[in-house]
């Protein structure tokens, strides 16, 4: 089913991105340093952690401090983007000592974790073993190919999924793991990425507008 530009238009988009920069989101992904002089508006909910394309020159106890006073925000629901890339940033040895320390604190805190993870999957899958998480995890920008989404899957992590997918791994995502987001793009464009998804898994516009809704929600409250 495709929708004309004017139903588009007045699909419910509220409750469904599950990660943009745009700073006029419901949800707005922030790196720490874009936190720090970030006043949000009134109902406006803040995913914030250290890029790892901001890792070069950043300190454990430097970062401990200042994630911490995103966590004790009651603003901040979420900590993210956070992971692995090794086109960007630091040595990749330093960005896992730095995401383990965040993936801690999440943990303790209570915290759902978004990541950002190029190629190295297999740095996600370790520390997912290693730490069995309690807390929801999941994977914004998701264009990696079946095989990489049937481990996310298995392990029980969140997939979102934008504008660019791989359509034969959307295709296998569980509904339930399922989430979907503009990242750069304005927040309204989210109605053209239900559109885009939902042509792909061969679903309803309206009826996968609501399942992201909810499991936005889901993953927001932690829960798996």
């Amino acid at each position: 089913m495709t929708l004309s530009r004017r139903e588009l238009s007045k699909m419910n988009i509220a409750g469904i991105n599950s990660h943009c920069h745009d700073r006029g989101a419901g949800l707005l992904t922030l790196s720490l340093g874009e936190y720090r002089d970030y006043d949000a508006p009134a109902g406006g909910r803040l995913v914030v952690g250290l890029h790892p394309w901001d890792t070069e020159g950043w300190e454990l106890q430097r970062l401990r401090e200042e994630l911490s006073v995103a966590i004790s925000d009651s603003r901040v629901v979420a900590i993210g983007e956070v992971g692995i890339d090794p086109l960007r940033g630091a040595e990749v040895a330093r960005q896992e000592e730095l995401l383990r320390e965040q993936l801690t604190m999440a943990i303790e805190a209570g915290m759902p974790v978004m990541f950002h993870i190029v190629r190295r999957y297999d740095i996600l899958m370790r520390l997912h073993k290693e730490m069995r998480p309690v807390v929801a995890w999941g994977v914004h920008g998701f264009r990696g190919n079946e095989e990489v989404a049937r481990q996310l899957v298995k392990a029980g992590i969140y997939i979102s999924v934008g504008m660019k997918f791989n359509a034969e791994a959307v295709k296998l995502i569980p509904g339930e793991l399922l989430l979907l987001e503009t990242d750069e793009l304005p927040e309204e464009r989210i109605a053209e990425v239900v559109e885009k998804v939902a042509a792909e898994r061969g679903e309803s516009p309206e009826i996968l507008a609501a399942l992201a809704r909810d499991n936005r929600a889901r993953f927001l409250a932690n829960r798996k």
